[in-house]
């Protein structure tokens, strides 16, 4: 057997280095390329609707581009001006999240808005809420990541809705906004309940059905009713915080929504998943022209 000489051993062990520093920069190289976003829905397909992303399982145009209609709730594409309509159009889609399956929709105006002879009763007044065919219809959730808000003086408003696995409508929200004359300070939140402003979490999602108010007093109200008029509003929580000393301006108000399918779902999908108490299942739902 020839003998090993040194020479030998180091010479295999130089082009081992060898081979390892020009892989160094070879994998740094492939490390640092960046990765290509995955794609948002189906090839060949419109991903979006004026300034709205449309991700599948949502989509519109032709039928491969979302899950069957028998699946999902409806959405609507209103092409000139774009807009992404839920159900009858009652309500407009901004936004879609499927990573915790809600909607994000807005409407005009607010739930109530009372004015002049209207609200004289001291029993108080009930609103039956109608937010179009989206939530009789087509599946659709008053999400719990929402919030009750109500401007007057002297007030008190509740949110009532049918919520899954409850036979019976509950309140699902409510709170009283009194009339004092302070200031705010610091980053206090705007509606402090004693501000002629008060907001209220959402204890369970569900089907919105009505909203009473009614005054805190019997008497006459014409005083309260001048310094603040009685409006209330559902919105995503935090939304009146920045916006709220424009009240007067509000055209839309946001809200979120949240799917409410619980079959046909695609097997590559999750199979179900708890949200504020309700059962819902991630989105399969078709955007029609």
């Amino acid at each position: 057997m020839a003998p090993t000489t040194s020479a030998a051993v180091l010479v295999p062990a130089a082009a081992v280095v060898l081979m390892v520093m020009m892989a160094l920069p070879l994998s740094a190289a492939a490390a640092a390329a960046p990765l290509l976003p995955a794609p948002i829905g189906q090839p060949g397909c419109n991903t979006t609707c004026g300034a709205v992303s449309v991700p599948y399982p949502f989509g519109f145009g032709p039928s491969h581009c979302y899950w069957p209609a028998g699946a999902q709730p409806h959405l609507r594409h209103q092409p000139h001006p774009p807009r992404l309509l839920l159900g009858d159009g009652t309500l407009r889609v901004t936004a879609i999240f499927l990573a915790n399956n809600t909607v994000r929709v807005v409407r005009a105006g607010p739930i109530i808005n009372i004015t002049g002879d209207l609200f004289t009763s001291d029993d108080g007044w009930n609103a039956s809420l109608d937010f179009g065919r989206g939530f009789r219809e087509h599946g659709y959730l008053l999400s719990s990541r929402n919030e009750l808000v109500v401007f007057g003086c002297n007030v008190m408003a509740t949110l009532s809705a049918d919520v899954v696995g409850e036979e019976t409508t509950k309140i699902v929200s409510g709170c009283a906004s009194l009339y004092f004359l302070q200031k705010l300070y610091g980053k206090e939140r705007y509606c402090t309940g004693t501000s002629r402003c008060c907001v209220a979490s959402l204890i369970s999602g569900g089907v919105p059905k009505a909203a009473q108010v009614r005054w805190l007093y019997s008497g006459n109200h014409t005083f309260e009713q001048t310094q603040e008029p009685v409006t209330v509003f559902v919105t995503p929580y935090g939304w009146i915080d920045d916006l709220a000393q424009w009240v007067d301006g509000f055209k839309e108000v946001p809200l979120l929504l949240e799917f409410g399918v619980k079959q046909g779902l695609p097997p590559a999908l999750p199979q179900g998943s708890m949200h504020d108490g309700l059962h819902t299942r991630r989105a399969t739902h078709g955007l029609q022209e």
